[in-house]
């Protein structure tokens, strides 16, 4: 078995004093893609922003190629910013100038082309995530990055995450309350709720057949939409 690029283990998570996350567990592999789903409020946001070295955790740590880089000083975090976790925030409302990004992966994301300037949340995930992958990542976060999205643009950057992901080996992880986001890119599922795991496991089996009331809750409500 190959060993995780990224392994999160028995992460806390605290905001404002009260706890955001407790005890998560996880490992992904290169080149797959790990859906962390859950409700607004479950914690995704806080979760990935502490793997994604934002702010330490209370209790657990967070292993990148094997190497724990939970009590990282302030540049040690930096260099691992700029080489190897990137976290890509939810998309902004606002417009943005869309630029092409110099590098071969940023190349997979935009193509070149007049600069415009739209408010296009899309857009704004598009030049996000090519800046992410531009010098090559070992790990991209990514949360909820379809909100907002018009569906063709969504079809879009979903399709280009699973080319980058099958080219370049990165291994992602995506926050979501979309259970249709997982079904789309995800090989394995970390279900969310008030904080805790309430279930994991392969996506099609989690998604084919919940065991828990909030799993099919996410999942059914997609469905019915």
């Amino acid at each position: 078995m190959a060993r995780p690029v990224l392994e999160v283990r028995r992460l806390s998570v605290d905001s404002g004093g009260t706890a955001a996350c407790r005890d998560i567990s996880f490992a992904v592999e290169a080149g797959k893609v790990l859906c962390v789903l859950g409700g607004e409020g479950a914690g995704k946001s806080q979760l990935l922003r502490c793997v994604g070295l934002d702010f330490p955790p209370v209790t657990g740590s967070v292993l990148v190629q094997g190497v724990d880089v939970t009590g990282a000083t302030s540049e040690r975090r930096r260099q691992l910013r700029a080489r190897s976790i990137e976290l890509v925030h939810p998309p902004a409302p606002a417009g943005v100038r869309d630029l092409t990004v110099p590098g071969t992966r940023a190349g997979l994301l935009i193509q070149a082309g007049p600069a415009t300037t739209a408010p296009v949340a899309g857009m704004r995930q598009r030049i996000q995530i090519a800046k992410a992958l531009a010098h090559g990542a070992d790990v991209l976060l990514l949360d909820e990055p379809f909100v907002g999205v018009e569906h063709g643009v969504r079809l879009r950057i979903l399709e280009l995450l699973q080319r980058l992901r099958t080219e370049t080996g990165t291994a992602v992880v995506v926050a979501s309350r979309d259970a249709e986001v997982a079904r789309a890119l995800a090989d394995d599922i970390v279900v969310l709720d008030e904080g805790e795991v309430i279930e994991t496991g392969p996506a099609a089996r989690i998604l084919e057949a919940p065991r828990y009331h909030r799993t099919r809750s996410l999942v059914e409500a997609r469905r019915s939409a």
